[in-house]
């Protein structure tokens, strides 16, 4: 489905959060990801959401895919790749490793035969971000992602290496050598989950890694749209220009994120 290269994953909880995502992907010629947590896909009429995106990245000109991000609910995976979402995370981390296999394989069973792809993660990613919250993270063994890879045909593979939801509140600790491990044992692509308030830097080391292709924002969008109602409400003057101003913020954090993958 995807590309040659990397391609940021935004979370976004509304139209106008995708439509300013989309527009900033417009305006570097880049394909994006657009992601739902399971709160925000339920708030929202799939169908007609999933319509909107492709439309109106379409009359943009550049490619956006949609995806349930971090889904533990059958029945709201299976929704999902029946309206339009073109990838979901079955969300099997918290169970034991073989409980998460099979789990990951029943939805990979029902989305590949719909043409949908699946991601998964192993390990426990820490943080809190919408409807997620893990207290611990429980950094992947090898022996695990190895598992994992051999008894799945998962399409994304995500890995607690240390990363977390959420802000970070210090520097994180990343085990790299468990990334490194991880893109060299397969060729399906690897997924940075909070990759919000990672540095440059880090995005940069990151992206680097051969198989390395996707990279979750989520806390970094939010931050943009408060510090557009923030403008938008220190200089209001009518409902479409404050909506311009949150808009501009949201776009502005989404090219500034893209513009790392070179």
């Amino acid at each position: 489905m995807l590309g040659s290269g990397g391609y940021f994953a935004f979370n976004i909880w509304d139209f106008e959060s995708a439509r300013a995502v989309i527009d900033a992907a417009a305006s570097v010629q880049h394909g994006v990801i657009l992601q739902t947590s399971t709160g925000i896909y339920k708030a929202l009429p799939a169908r007609v959401f999933s319509a909107f995106v492709k439309s109106y990245a379409s009359d943009r000109g550049i490619q956006a895919w949609l995806n349930l991000d971090h889904c533990k609910e059958k029945e709201i995976l299976f929704h999902a790749i029946n309206s339009g979402w073109d990838m979901v995370m079955a969300d099997g981390s918290s169970l034991p490793i073989r409980q998460n296999i099979d789990f990951t394989n029943e939805i990979i069973s029902y989305a590949h035969a719909r043409g949908v792809l699946v991601e998964a993660e192993v390990g426990q990613v820490k943080g809190i971000e919408d409807d997620v919250v893990v207290r611990q993270d429980a950094i992947a063994s090898r022996e695990e992602i190895a598992e994992f890879l051999n008894k799945t045909d998962v399409d994304f593979i995500a890995v607690a290496f240390g990363n977390a939801h959420g802000e970070y509140k210090v520097e994180p600790n990343l085990r790299y050598d468990l990334v490194e491990y991880t893109t060299s044992i397969t060729d399906r692509p690897f997924v940075v989950h909070g990759g919000s308030g990672l540095s440059d830097e880090i995005l940069t080391r990151l992206i680097r890694i051969p198989g390395v292709k996707k990279f979750n924002i989520s806390t970094d969008l939010k931050m943009a749209y408060k510090r557009g109602i923030e403008k938008a409400c220190s200089s209001w003057s009518q409902p479409v220009n404050a909506s311009k101003i949150i808009h501009d913020e949201i776009m502005s954090e989404s090219v500034a994120k893209m513009k790392l993958l070179g």
